[in-house]
This record gives structure tokens, C-alpha cells and sequence, in this order.
């Protein structure tokens, strides 16, 4: 008989707090964000001064099905490079699984870039700039959480560097997968696999890239009920 009450009650105990655990933390509210990330860009290279066809990247861009640019060939002119950010932001769940991220990046173009001659050809850099876009998310029952750019939603303004005054978009950031921490005030994120994605910018460069990113985030606030938090993206 005992041993049929000890069950009985571990059974209970351990479906409340399966049960609990699915139901909470309940990501809403703002929650303040750091991260780093880099990116291997492969944007292809012409005999030409600018882009044939503007928005559209080169015939030769992009990577192979072993992740390598398409124009790693050997005696054959090589134009990938990589690139280096790290943002600061706010990102803000509503409770039912959508979202809208707002934040600056500072980034840097180290050496070897394209060039010389043909198209693209530049120099080392540095840059700053906004970005934003909306997100659609969920909540595990393990305490992980997923989330995904919605297409067409980016967009960023250059506030310094060569690009200065440009504006850019991204076709769909990789879906990144994180933990929830068990008061909820605390989230980890980052890609889980290599995913190319394009960076257009509003002077017809089309550049294709992977990157890797992670990011951490921390609650900014309580946001009981739904008016608390509003337009603080």
C-alpha cells in the first residue's frame, strides 16, 4: 500500500511539473540583447565596374554544396572575404509568438578583400549602422526556444563607413535556437547550422554569406499585462 502511494504521488508530482514547465516561462516583454557574429561572403567576381544587374548577385557567387565559394578554383581569382559585427538591441516577445528586434552593429572588412580590379573591389573597412525586422517564435517543453525572421522584414541604414547613407536588406536570417533560463529573465541563442543568406545593399551590390551568430539577452522589465512595454522594441 505504501509503495502504491509513493508512486501515485511521484506520478502527480511529475506530471505538475512537466505540465509547469511547458507552461512557464512564458517569453513576453522586452529583453535586452549583446552578440557577436562573422561572415564568409562570397559575391562572385567580373571584369566590370559595378554590378550588371543590381540586387541580383553574380552568376558566380555563392558556395558550393561543401559550403566553399563557387569561385574557389584553382588559378582562378578568388574574391571572397569575411566580415566581423557585434550588435546591441532590444528584442521584444508579445506572448503569442511574434516579435520586432531593434538594435545598432558595428562591424569591421579585414584583409584580403576583393580586388584588385573588376567587380567587387574594395578596401579594409570599418561601419556602423540600424538595423530591425520581425520575428515569429515558440517555447519548448525541454526549456529550449526557437525563432525565425520573418521574410522580408529586415532592413538596416548605414550611419558610418563607406556604405554611409546606403540601406540593406537581408532575404531571411537563419533560424537561431537557444535556452530559457528558469526565472525566464535570461536567454542564449545562436545558429545551430550553416545556412546561406543574402545581403542586398541599395547600391545593387548582392552579396550571398554564411555567418555564425550568438547572442545573449536579459529581461528589461515585467510585462504582466498587455499594455506594460509597448513600443519599446
Amino acid at each position: 500500500m505504501h509503495r502504491t502511494i509513493v508512486l501515485a504521488i511521484s506520478t502527480v508530482a511529475l506530471t505538475a511539473a512537466g505540465s509547469a514547465f511547458a507552461d512557464s516561462p512564458k517569453l513576453k516583454g522586452a529583453y535586452g540583447f549583446t552578440g557577436t557574429a562573422a561572415c564568409l561572403v562570397a559575391p562572385g567576381h567580373i571584369p566590370a565596374d559595378s554590378n550588371p544587374n543590381p540586387g541580383t548577385p553574380l552568376p558566380n557567387s555563392g558556395f558550393k554544396p561543401s559550403l566553399q565559394p563557387n569561385d574557389a578554383t584553382p588559378g582562378g581569382t578568388q574574391s571572397s572575404f569575411a566580415r566581423s559585427f557585434s550588435v546591441e538591441g532590444i528584442r521584444t516577445f508579445d506572448g503569442h509568438g511574434n516579435g520586432t528586434v531593434k538594435g545598432t552593429v558595428v562591424g569591421i572588412v579585414t584583409r584580403p578583400t576583393p580586388g584588385p580590379g573588376g567587380y567587387p573591389n574594395f578596401p579594409p573597412s570599418a561601419s556602423g549602422g540600424d538595423f530591425s525586422f520581425s520575428f515569429t517564435y515558440t517555447v519548448n517543453p525541454d526549456g529550449s526556444w526557437d525563432s525565425a525572421m520573418v521574410p522580408g522584414s529586415y532592413s538596416e541604414t548605414f550611419t558610418s563607413g563607406p556604405r554611409m547613407g546606403q540601406t540593406a536588406i537581408v532575404d531571411a536570417i537563419p533560424p537561431l535556437h537557444g535556452m530559457v533560463s528558469q526565472d525566464g529573465k535570461t536567454l542564449i541563442a545562436a545558429h545551430l547550422d550553416p545556412v546561406v543568406e543574402t545581403h542586398v545593399f541599395s547600391n545593387g551590390d548582392a552579396y550571398p554569406e554564411i555567418c555564425h551568430r550568438s547572442r545573449v539577452f536579459i529581461k528589461l522589465q515585467d510585462t504582466d499585462d498587455d499594455d506594460r512595454g509597448r513600443g519599446r522594441d
